[in-house]
């Protein structure tokens, strides 16, 4: 059987008191209620994942993301530029180190030109000087062929003819007529320096004769026959032949052959031209 605890019993007094507060708890339940719910509301305002609070730090961090991105993007632009940038100024520096070496050419072509301007007017110069000059040389070689021993007229003739036609011509520089007119020249120089047999024409007083000239260089000159029957000598101081001996004419045949290397080369015994003695 269970023990009952005794109970305290209240006097009257205290059990008035006790019931008291019994009723102001009870009217005091409701308002302790109300005041609790409203405060607890930041509470549970708070525990919200999408309260204002959160939403605010979530859209900041959007707003922070978004303007790391434009920074982000801002840096690679700038990167781009200045690497564009250093590429433009290399260029910029190849450029002027090319347009400075471009000057310096610029400057040594013009320096050529003036000189050759200078040369130019120098050549003018001499043109003026030089053409006369010409002139004269081709007139002595004229009258100097008139004047000479009769070998290859008609060859020595038509080439001053020639000499003559070119230095009337505009469209030959200077320089090629100075040129052939030296080449006439050694070819007169050379004339006498060599031995050469040729065939031609002369007038005897049988008429003219198709015979063979020897010319020993221009200290003699003869002519043959075609039968050995006629030779004969020029002699310059008389300007006319001199009709050589029968002795004479197998030498000079044989002096025809060294010239056409038909022969070995040997003394040769000809008479030569008679010369002037001049006046003590």
């Amino acid at each position: 059987m269970p023990i009952r605890q005794p109970q305290a019993v209240l006097s009257p007094m205290a059990a008035k008191k006790r019931r008291g507060t019994y009723k102001l708890v009870r009217r005091l339940t409701p308002l302790l209620s109300a005041i609790l719910f409203t405060y607890a509301q930041p509470s549970l305002a708070a525990n919200d994942p999408l309260s204002q609070g959160e939403k605010q730090v979530v859209k900041s961090h959007q707003q922070s993301e978004k303007r790391q991105k434009q920074i982000d993007r801002l840096e690679s632009d700038t990167l781009e530029l200045y690497q564009e940038y250093q590429q433009v100024l290399r260029q910029a520096e190849t450029t002027e180190a090319y347009n400075r070496q471009l000057q310096r050419l610029v400057n040594s072509q013009q320096g050529e030109l003036n000189s050759l301007q200078q040369q130019i007017n120098s050549i003018e110069d001499t043109d003026q000087a030089l053409l006369p000059m010409l002139v004269r040389m081709v007139e002595m070689l004229d009258r100097f062929v008139d004047s000479d021993t009769p070998f290859l007229q008609q060859e020595r003739q038509d080439r001053v003819q020639r000499l003559n036609t070119l230095m009337d011509r505009a469209d030959v520089s200077l320089a090629e007529k100075y040129r052939q007119i030296l080449q006439a020249y050694r070819i007169e120089i050379d004339y006498g320096r060599t031995l050469e047999a040729y065939e031609g024409s002369v007038k005897t007083t049988q008429g003219e004769r198709q015979v063979t000239f020897l010319r020993l260089g221009r200290v003699a000159l003869y002519f043959q026959s075609a039968d050995g029957q006629i030779n004969a000598l020029w002699q310059p101081q008389q300007q006319e032949w001199q009709a050589l001996g029968r002795e004479d004419a197998p030498v000079l045949k044989q002096a025809i052959k060294m010239a056409r290397q038909q022969v070995i080369p040997d003394l040769l015994n000809l008479p030569l031209p008679s010369v002037q003695e001049k006046d003590a």
